[in-house]
């Protein structure tokens, strides 16, 4: 039977309600973490609990769940409906509002967890890559104060999945208000050229001042991807050449390999940014050392 976890009980998903007045309906007010369990296990599931919590502190989001609850729930949920490879979603909203007479505006946050059975994406995506279209009528604003964040607002990323699956593509690429290159619709994006692999930065990576002078814009939309920062470990485990820069339309095109990362998918390669062919269309060497690479640690990570 399908189960949830809701506000500190385990109920059928039947039996799962939200507020109408909830704000996180209302009015998208709220974060989420998607997470991958691997034989019961899910990867990194203290970064994922750290980088939620930051998200709900930084738009305001109560949080009255400490890690170790949650932790202990995750768990609860995947024994509870018997899975071993699954796909879960951490959910916090800010509730519904309630008048405090002595504090003024009260919110009472729902916190839930859902899983399912993984559905693992197509083996040729890992064997030749998927094909990524990259949108031109739409930016993202870095000015924004969600930028950078997991939150609700996903309509027009969901939208933007929805062209790429009907022009026969996997993912739509996105470009902030000054035409650089942020990511994906659901992934972060690493591109290879000249044996160095190169990636925009997070919001917390440009407070680094010296990397701030060296990038054109002053904020980012670029989420701190936990595939993306295991990726960039293992770059620098195996001595491979790692920039955080500023990408351009040209230098995403004149890329010898491109791939994406996000928890599900771990790392697909992109074989054709819209007709433009990258590489020989097969995952390049350094995309495939690090494919290897991220399989021995998620192996050794979730004991499997």
């Amino acid at each position: 039977m399908p189960m949830i976890w809701i506000n500190g009980q385990l109920v059928p998903d039947s039996q799962a309600t939200v507020s109408v007045r909830d704000t996180g309906l209302l009015h998208g007010a709220g974060v989420f973490t998607t997470m991958r369990a691997y034989e019961g296990t899910v990867f990194r599931l203290g970064q994922h609990l750290a980088r939620l919590r930051r998200s709900c502190e930084h738009l305001h989001i109560p949080l009255h769940y400490k890690d170790p609850q949650l932790a202990t729930a995750v768990q609860q949920l995947l024994q509870s409906m018997n899975l071993s490879s699954a796909r879960l979603r951490i959910t916090v909203t800010r509730g519904a509002a309630s008048e405090d007479p002595l504090h003024g505006q009260h919110f009472e946050p729902t916190v839930f967890i859902t899983a399912v059975e993984l559905a693992p994406y197509p083996p040729e995506y890992y064997q030749r890559g998927l094909a990524a279209i990259v949108l031109d009528e739409q930016k993202l604003n870095p000015y924004d104060l969600q930028a950078g964040y997991k939150t609700l607002n996903y309509f027009s990323r969901l939208a933007a999945l929805r062209t790429a699956s009907l022009r026969g593509a996997g993912e739509a690429l996105w470009f902030n208000v000054h035409n650089y290159l942020q990511s994906g619709s659901i992934s972060n994006v690493f591109v290879v050229k000249d044996g160095k692999l190169l990636t925009p930065p997070t919001p917390l990576e440009l407070q680094d001042s010296a990397l701030a002078g060296r990038v054109p814009y002053p904020r980012s939309n670029v989420l701190d991807g936990i595939t993306r920062q295991a990726v960039l470990e293992l770059a620098d485990e195996l001595a491979i050449d790692v920039a955080l820069a500023a990408l351009n339309i040209g230098q995403l095109l004149e890329a010898q390999e491109v791939f994406l990362t996000n928890s599900i998918m771990q790392i697909i390669p992109v074989s054709a940014i819209e007709r433009k062919a990258v590489g020989q269309q097969i995952p390049g060497p350094l995309t495939g050392q690090l494919m290897a690479a991220l399989d021995q640690l998620i192996e050794v990570e979730t004991g499997q």
